[in-house]
């Protein structure tokens, strides 16, 4: 019989290959420089248009396309970054892009996404920004149909309930966002986090910044949204959300690898935050995506 030593390194994270959430809070730490250089494969100046994009290392910039734009993620991880912060955005999940915003779009694993482009005069946008949520079945079943069409009145007719699908869609808490650190005491705190996730604290935050723990949350709600507690907890259930969607490992092994002190306590979190267990969260993606 195994130890439960062994066990869990038989069940532990995958080693030696790309970091969506380290990546993540590593341009959370830098300025925002648009990349505007380079070939484009998620533009359209034409509304009523599905693209279906497959890469493995792909990296482009926009300072702001004429329509919005709707991505769904098949496989693999996406990473959405702004002025505000970015977004990782998983498998099963997808992101809306309001047009004329400013971002970078980073592939950094072997990933299928579709692409909605839609006319801004369609429907009106509710949020400040992007936002993420899991893709619905409709939405699937949407892209689906429009990637069958050629351009003309039934693929606009579709684009145009998308557009006011999205607003359903998207009425969602705001999730799988890391916010932009801009003050040095900030950034120090955000390359804390990712180098120690599992075992960080308010205090090795506030060490990390150089202020005290008071001082540190004073900065870090103005600057973030978040209190420290609050963003190392944001960023633990996000690393959580990928090891679920792309490593498939048990939850136990996730709630460890991420620095909860149970599963019950990982449990409550993660079903707090996002209305879901971790097991079902789990299922739901692979449902979802096929």
């Amino acid at each position: 019989m195994a130890s439960k030593e062994s066990e869990g390194r038989a069940h532990a994270p995958p080693a030696g290959r790309a970091d969506g959430t380290a990546a993540r809070l590593s341009r959370a730490a830098r300025p925002f420089v648009p990349r505007t250089e380079g070939a484009r494969r998620f533009r359209s100046d034409a509304p009523g248009r599905a693209t279906r994009v497959e890469a493995g290392q792909w990296h482009e910039g926009s300072l702001g396309d004429p329509l919005h734009k709707l991505l769904l993620v098949e496989s693999g991880r996406l990473d959405i970054e702004g002025a505000g912060g970015g977004w990782l955005v998983l498998r099963g999940h997808m992101i809306f892009l309001p047009a004329d915003r400013q971002f970078n779009l980073r592939i950094d694993a072997p990933s299928v996404i579709h692409a909605v482009h839609l006319d801004p005069r369609d429907a009106a946008w509710r949020h400040e920004g992007c936002w993420v949520n899991a893709a619905p079945r409709l939405a699937w079943e949407m892209v689906a149909y429009l990637l069958q069409r050629e351009p003309g009145d039934e693929a606009m007719q579709a684009c145009r309930m998308v557009s006011f699908l999205c607003g359903e869609w998207f009425d969602n808490p705001r999730m799988l966002f890391v916010p932009a650190a801009r003050s040095p005491g900030l950034r120090a705190v955000v390359a804390y986090i990712r180098d120690d996730l599992p075992a960080a604290s308010v205090a090795g935050a506030a060490g990390a910044a150089g202020m005290a723990p008071r001082t540190l949350h004073s900065h870090c709600l103005a600057e973030t949204g978040f209190g420290p507690r609050s963003l190392i907890r944001e960023v633990r259930l996000i690393r959580a959300m990928e090891f679920l969607a792309l490593h498939g490992l048990p939850v136990r092994a996730v709630a460890r690898a991420v620095g909860f002190a149970s599963l019950p306590s990982f449990t409550a979190a993660f079903s707090h935050r996002l209305g879901v267990s971790p097991s079902e969260f789990a299922r739901r993606v692979r449902a979802v995506a096929g």
